[in-house]
């Protein structure tokens, strides 16, 4: 059935990649530590450079920093990948006649999530390691990803739980 709790879980789901997709929130940042006026902003979907006037952030290394101003470039695998999640979750609810797909669409929805927490987390560090002048520190978005696949767990979970009472009912019979 539509109204059952895991179709608000896969709607949160769903609802929290499109405020982040809209909103496209910092989730990290990093400050020079050479020059303390510079600085790197990574955002959900692209990331921003900037640095004054004259100083060298070595662009051949981050070719996305530049030094006169701010340059945004879209991330298209968190783009894809967080499109992809959620038009999963919104199909799945639909799928409740057949809970056995929906319990594997839901799976691969939550698997998503998980799989845009780690690319972020693994965009963060890569920048991280390859830029020893940068200090870095991570920001409180990054817990919406998290969230998101909180959601697809807890709906997974209905999604199993609704399909263990219907073959209990059936083993009663």
């Amino acid at each position: 059935m539509i109204q059952r709790i895991q179709t608000v879980y896969l709607f949160a789901l769903f609802a929290i990649g499109l405020i982040l997709i809209w909103q496209d929130p910092v989730y990290a940042s990093f400050q020079g530590s050479k020059d303390p006026s510079s600085y790197v902003l990574m955002f959900w979907n692209s990331y921003a450079g900037s640095a004054p006037v004259g100083i060298n952030t070595v662009p051949e290394r981050c070719p996305n920093v530049i030094s006169n101003g701010v340059n945004y470039g879209a991330d298209w695998m968190t783009i894809v990948v967080s499109l992809s999640a959620m038009s999963v979750s919104i199909l799945s609810i639909f799928f409740f006649k057949n809970r056995k797909f929906q319990l594997k669409m839901v799976l691969g929805a939550t698997l998503l999530c998980v799989l845009i927490l780690v690319v972020m987390l693994g965009r963060y560090y890569i920048f991280k390691w390859g830029h020893a002048d940068f200090v870095g520190q991570l920001g409180i978005p990054l817990i919406w990803p998290g969230l998101m696949a909180i959601s697809g767990y807890m709906a997974y979970r209905g999604v199993k739980a609704d399909e263990e009472m219907v073959r209990s009912m059936d083993r009663i019979r």
